[in-house]
């Protein structure tokens, strides 16, 4: 009997040939991959477990065509065969694909990155770009085309139109703001001079690089200080970029969820997505589609919701940061709250007071509507599950601030729907410019444009008439290494004074409570910086690093 090769270094000359094109080193244990389809990648990957021999002897002698061009059939009736047969999720994470999605909503943005685990995303950033300019004749936001063609459809346009007229007429004027509080002069960058990092401001720099590099970092950093202001009136609906890169599991759930959402956007999207990943990774978003389980329980939930808490208006207080007391006996009514509380507009507080009034007949119901009737493993219950962390949060912040904080993966997190019930906020800086009583309009018309959809019965599509400024509440739960990375990560002096303040507050409650941890929190910043201008310094040492690269020319817009 002729024992079969096993490892990589029992390959013939021939296969090493063959195997050059698509391996950085044939003759190596560590090596990287190119030049094949991300489903025989996928394929090969997946007889690790299976096969006697290495990589590259399971790519030459399985995946490849006695030419030596890739077999991109053999790839996918692999994972055809171990992934929508065999239900072996794990293996459609061996595949990865890069996607763009363009001119959505920021609202959409939001549940896309909501999906936490196998994807990477970065969005088009409204702290850093400006929406002051029409794109095709049109501003820069989406309106859905059940909304379009509402009776509504005409109110909506015509009140996004005014929303961003009126962020264009404060650009120029908000950056002359800034301007004005912190001149060129006083602005410094980092450069390097005789082997050392020193600042440099307008009067010292030297040669044309030291000066080009200067006026950009400044004018970035006014910029982006207006942008911080004046995106407070910026709809949901305000468009957005975001890449991302995930692996074939993670496309599969994201293109379920959105399937089975309620607005029409997602549910295009959807289908966008796919056809474009049916060009890199088909096999392993192939059983992806709509989650009549999801559907069914969301419906119910919100239905059920609506009864159980008809009588019960939020009239208390909003509190910006609320950690919540969790005691042994509260456990069971603590885990219903958490179920309620993506469909009701309430406090966690005020949810958790509601139910542990209600009689146990009551709780048996939010527990089974919330669970389902599931016919599979597959039918997998909500997020509500999670709870159990040792450390939880209320939060109402704006939308806006959400959007930076909501992208903290390893917790868990629920948001309420986005309205108008929670207040909002206008910055200072609006009424320095004169544009108190247009943005307080900007307010009053997106609010009555809300109402409206609501009575018309697009409860859901309501939230793309709210503003970034409008305030949304969520809850998170996390351990205390998570909540050591968020909020050391989002008080430094870059970040956005809006939600710098949400973190600064977590971190001095959570400390009240266990001050013993105090070293784990050891770099939060809880400076409150003048001025509105807190990337100065960021900008001051990215100059000094563009300079090393000499500069493009486009970087002066």
């Amino acid at each position: 009997m002729t024992d079969k090769p096993k490892r990589s270094d029992e390959l013939t000359d021939k296969e090493r040939e063959l195997l050059k094109p698509y391996v950085s080193d044939v003759n190596a244990n560590v090596f990287t991959l190119g030049n094949l389809n991300p489903e025989v990648i996928g394929g090969a990957l997946a007889r690790y477990s299976r096969a006697p021999t290495g990589f590259k002897e399971t790519v030459v002698r399985e995946f490849l065509n006695p030419d030596g061009s890739p077999n991109d059939v053999k790839g996918s009736q692999m994972i055809d065969r171990v992934v929508n047969k065999f239900g072996d999720e794990s293996v459609a994470e061996l595949a990865v694909a890069p996607l763009c999605i363009e001119e959505i909503s920021n609202l959409m943005t939001k549940v896309i990155e909501d999906c936490r685990i196998g994807g990477s995303p970065v969005e088009e950033s409204t702290r850093y770009v400006l929406y002051d300019a029409k794109k095709n004749g049109r501003w820069r936001y989406v309106c859905p085309d059940n909304i379009k063609t509402s009776k509504l459809g005409g109110a909506f346009t015509a009140t996004m139109d005014f929303l961003f007229e009126t962020y264009a007429a404060m650009v120029e004027p908000m950056q002359a703001l800034f301007r004005k509080r912190f001149t060129q002069d006083a602005f410094e960058i980092e450069v390097e001079r005789d082997g050392k990092i020193r600042k440099a401001g307008r009067k010292s720099l030297a040669g044309e690089n030291e000066i080009k590099a200067h006026r950009i970092a400044y004018n970035f950093t006014i910029r982006s200080a207006a942008c911080d202001v004046i995106r407070c009136i910026l709809p949901a609906c305000t468009q957005a970029n975001v890449g991302l890169v995930g692996n074939g599991r993670y496309y599969s759930g994201l293109i379920t969820k959105l399937l089975s959402h309620d607005l029409m956007e997602a549910h295009k999207l959807a289908e966008a997505i796919r056809k474009a990943l049916n060009t890199q990774i088909p096999t392993f978003i192939k059983r992806a589609a709509r989650d009549f389980y999801r559907r069914e329980n969301h419906s119910k939930m919100r239905q059920l919701c609506r009864e159980l808490f008809a009588a019960s208006a939020p009239t208390e207080t909003a509190a910006e940061v609320e950690l919540l007391d969790d005691h042994p006996d509260d456990q069971w009514v603590n885990l219903l709250s958490n179920m309620v509380f993506p469909y009701a507009q309430h406090s966690s507080r005020q949810i958790r007071a509601a139910v542990k009034s209600f009689p146990d007949e009551r709780k048996k119901q939010i527990f089974a509507t919330y669970v389902g009737t599931r016919r599979s493993k597959r039918d997998r219950a909500g997020r509500a599950l999670e709870y159990g962390y040792p450390i939880q949060f209320d939060i109402v912040a704006g939308f806006a601030e959400y959007r930076d904080l909501q992208r903290h993966r390893m917790l868990t997190q629920q948001r309420q729907d986005l309205g108008i019930d929670l207040g909002y906020s206008v910055p200072e800086e609006i009424d320095e410019i004169g544009m108190g009583q247009k943005v307080q309009e900007c307010f009053e018309r997106t609010e009555s444009l809300h109402r409206d959809m609501k009575r018309a019965g697009m409860e859901r599509e309501a939230q793309y008439a709210t503003l970034f400024n409008h305030f949304i509440r969520w809850n998170v739960g996390m351990n205390a290494r998570e909540l050591g990375h968020l909020v050391e990560l989002r008080t430094q002096k870059a970040g956005h004074p809006k939600y710098r303040r949400t973190a600064q507050m977590m971190a001095r409650l959570y400390l009240q409570r266990q001050p013993e941890m105090k070293s784990i929190l050891q770099f939060v910043d809880y400076n409150d910086y003048d001025g509105g201008i807190t990337r100065a310094d960021q900008e001051a040492r990215t100059a000094r690093k563009s300079l090393a690269s000499n500069l493009p020319d486009n970087q002066d817009d």
